[in-house]
């Protein structure tokens, strides 16, 4: 009887850890490899050393201190007794504005040679800050709050991701050398910050996500990134000029325009018709108002936002060419699953537009008897044009699932049977902002009447 072959043994790879692929690291020196894990998070440093044998038991040589608070500048930074350590955040609040700028840069050289990748800075009174601040390389996460950056100083920031300045004194020359030394910025904060002579221009073509609140004195606003996919921006009564350009990957946007106190040269158009793949779209203050000034020529939105889901708008109900502005732009979103409509600056119902001219138009929106499932009504009035708008949303959106309304407490019996219209199981009121606040939830398939 002929012996059966034995199985040939399959050949085993040489590689790292888990994954069958090669190793490319064994053949780099100890401080090579441990120059690349300084400069990684904890987690992403693990992984790597893990692909490679050799460097499996590297990490627990080294010591890592997470996090470090500072408040005087002249100690020394914590580290591991007995072994070199990383440090991946540094937070410097001193207590009193007696502290010395010359110490404070010898701390950041110190953090820096450590593989510092995350610094917060908190001064008081605004103090001056060290020039070598923005020359760390390995800076990922910068945040600055209540100081004041030099009128020049270096920037050499490759790595840095985050920069997040509030109540910083920064000239617009600085700004531009920020942007332009930080090729993957992806992340903008400035609120509230000086130093920009009345006017703030922003540029770049990395940066993704941007908060902006313009400080007291600022006139002019412009943005420039083509990039954007996040736009958060307040402005002041005092800003005379806002301006957007065009940000094809736009997807949430937030705006809040306050009240000029001279007329506002505002420049949105372009940016909101280049946002088709807008998902949320908040619109407060003025920013209804300016914008349909910037529409009133056109009949309808020359876009359709198919991606939009949520949509917030303050608006004044009196206003003839708001309300057709949100006709139109409710007309240009067949999907939205979730509508916020905030009352301001109601009047008499004497002032108020006739409902019956709009009727017609409304019925005819996609989203209501197909998409919307959330509705918000905040500071509700039961005048006219209101009551009947509320009346017709609620028999029209077919699907809707929950319900909200804003007003004030001496209006609660009229707001009832206004809801009467569709009966909802459960109810849940709260007071708020010194007004009621009435929650309901209708079933999946509800029976209107």
């Amino acid at each position: 009887m002929a012996r059966t072959p034995r199985k040939r043994r399959r050949r085993r790879r040489p590689g790292g850890g888990g994954g069958g692929g090669h190793d490319y690291l064994s053949g780099l020196p100890d401080d090579v490899i441990l120059a690349i894990l300084s400069r990684l998070t904890t987690r992403q440093a693990v992984t790597l050393s893990a692909l490679s044998r050799r460097f499996r038991v590297l990490p627990s040589q080294f010591g890592r201190v997470d996090s470090a608070l500072v408040a005087d500048p002249a100690l020394p930074l914590p580290s591991l007794p007995a072994r070199p350590s990383f440090i991946r955040r540094l937070s410097f609040a001193p207590q009193t504005r007696r502290f010395s700028s010359s110490a404070f840069g010898r701390l950041l050289d110190a953090a820096a040679d450590r593989g510092l990748s995350e610094l917060a800075v908190r001064l008081p009174r605004s103090s001056f800050l060290p020039q070598n601040l923005l020359s760390i390389r390995s800076l990922t996460v910068v945040s600055l709050d209540s100081c004041a950056l030099p009128r020049w100083c270096p920037a050499a920031c490759p790595g840095l991701r985050t920069l997040k300045l509030h109540h910083v004194a920064i000239p617009q020359r600085m700004i531009s050398v920020i942007l332009k030394a930080a090729p993957v910025l992806e992340t903008l904060e400035m609120v509230y910050c000086m130093g920009f002579a009345g006017s703030c221009s922003m540029e770049s073509s990395t940066v993704r996500n941007l908060l902006f609140k313009s400080a007291l004195e600022q006139r002019e606003v412009t943005v420039k990134m083509a990039g954007l996919r996040t736009i958060t921006l307040y402005t002041r009564p005092k800003v005379q000029s806002v301006r957007l350009d065009p940000a094809p990957e736009i997807r949430k946007a937030y705006l809040h325009i306050a009240r000029p106190r001279v007329k506002l040269q505002f420049r949105i158009r372009p940016f909101l018709d280049a946002g088709t793949g807008l998902t949320c779209l908040t619109l407060r203050g003025m920013a209804i108002k300016l914008l349909s000034s910037e529409y009133k020529d056109t009949p309808n939105l020359a876009v359709q936002f198919e991606d939009l889901r949520i949509l917030s708008v303050s608006l004044d109900f009196s206003n003839e060419r708001e309300l057709i502005f949100l006709l139109k732009l409710l007309e240009s979103c067949p999907n939205l699953q979730q509508l916020t409509l905030s009352a301001v600056d109601a009047k008499d119902d004497t002032a108020l537009p006739n409902f019956a001219d709009h009727e017609e138009r409304l019925s005819k929106l996609s989203c209501l008897t197909k998409s919307l499932e959330q509705l918000k009504f905040l500071g509700f009035r039961p005048q006219r044009y209101q009551k009947e708008l509320f009346i017709f949303l609620l028999t029209q959106a077919t699907n809707l699932k929950k319900m909200a309304v804003e007003f004030p407490k001496d209006q609660e019996a009229a707001v009832r049977r206004i809801l009467s219209v569709r009966k909802a199981p459960t109810q849940k009121k709260t007071t708020k902002y010194k007004q009621y606040y009435l929650e309901l939830e209708y079933p999946v398939e509800p029976n209107c009447s």
